[in-house]
């Protein structure tokens, strides 16, 4: 198959699903640029700082508009074969247009790595016009197809093994027994809270935002060390915590998050709430252990405890499975193949 120049529009930082693909990009022998549209868009913000806090509260459509521009400008400079959009919640659907005038062979990949409820008008206007549409989600492939966007397929999301990989810790020298990382939500909190009831007398800590605004559990509360972890950081505390439990937000269900992949990536043992979507491929007490409820949450605590062997072979199993399936050189290679059946269409 053809080498491939490869256009990924969305944040550039160290840590971002853009850099994930970017990265994927690279390992398949396909050449890759970046086009870094809140960079870009920074250039034309005007009033200093006050311009920057309205447009991050408003987004100012003229200001989007000059870095939809320099989109446009560098798609004509650098003739990619392949456009891949993340999220793209500013792109304008007259940029789309136009790039499709001025390089009409050059495919459009849209990447909606979110939940449906933070769609926006701006998402559906160029539904028609993308040629390939990935949601990290099975169960919304037949809504998207129901709002009009072409070639929508199933792209989960996955493992990032060069940012997140780690040897499986094969000494039992856990720094902390539970963990969890992850904004706060009511229905967290609440799980947060059992865990915290029933073993207290275990090294139990909470990362992430909005926990020191909103828990309403003032013991719990005493768990939380942190806001931000993230990257080789959070890959080493995932390594080094005996059980990393995920709870699926509720607007996520029934699809995985980034967490469900980024814990066994590491090495880490994943306690998981319901996750439909991939309870076919990670299997339960195999790859991943799953929770329904609060007794069963309580009954896979005391299980991982007490069969430490046991806990090993999981950590093993859902690593292996991210390694040879469940990353993104994987997704990425998908998506190349069926933009290339796409062309074949034609």
């Amino acid at each position: 198959m053809q080498k491939l120049k490869i256009l990924i529009v969305g944040a550039n930082s160290n840590f971002c699903l853009e850099t994930s693909y970017a990265t994927a990009v690279k390992s398949l022998h396909h050449s890759v640029i970046r086009f870094d549209h809140i960079i870009e868009t920074k250039k034309h913000v005007r009033l200093g700082k006050v311009g920057a806090l309205i447009h991050n509260l408003l987004h100012v459509d003229i200001w989007d508009k000059k870095m939809n521009r320099d989109l446009v400008i560098t798609v004509k400079k650098e003739v990619p074969d392949v456009i891949l959009i993340v999220k793209g919640a500013h792109m304008h659907y007259g940029a789309l247009a136009t790039i499709r005038v001025i390089q009409p062979l050059c495919k459009l990949v849209w990447i909606w790595p979110d939940t449906p409820l933070n769609l926006n008008q701006n998402n559906l206007s160029y539904a028609r016009i993308i040629d390939l549409t990935a949601v990290y989600s099975q169960q919304a492939v037949t809504v998207f197809r129901s709002l009009g966007f072409n070639h929508v397929e199933w792209i989960p999301l996955a493992g990032d093994v060069d940012l997140h990989g780690k040897p499986i810790n094969a000494n039992e020298n856990f720094d902390c027994d539970i963990s969890f990382v992850g904004m706060w939500r009511p229905e967290r909190e609440k799980v947060m809270q059992v865990v915290n009831k029933n073993f207290s007398s275990l090294k139990i800590e909470i990362y992430g935002e909005n926990w020191k605004r909103d828990c309403k559990d003032k013991n719990l509360l005493k768990k939380w060390k942190g806001e931000g972890i993230y990257a080789r950081e959070l890959a080493n505390y995932f390594s080094k915590s005996r059980i990393n439990i995920n709870i699926i937000d509720d607007t996520n269900y029934p699809a995985a998050n980034m967490r469900f992949f980024e814990i066994p990536t590491a090495g880490g043992l994943e306690l998981c709430s319901s996750c439909p979507e991939m309870e076919g491929f990670f299997l339960d007490s195999k790859d991943v252990v799953y929770f329904k409820d609060e007794g069963q949450l309580i009954e896979k605590i005391d299980w991982i405890l007490t069969n430490p062997k046991a806990a090993q072979s999981i950590r093993r199993s859902a690593q292996t499975k991210i390694n040879e399936d469940h990353n993104y050189a994987s997704r990425m290679q998908k998506i190349v193949d069926l933009l290339f059946n796409l062309n074949k269409g034609n």
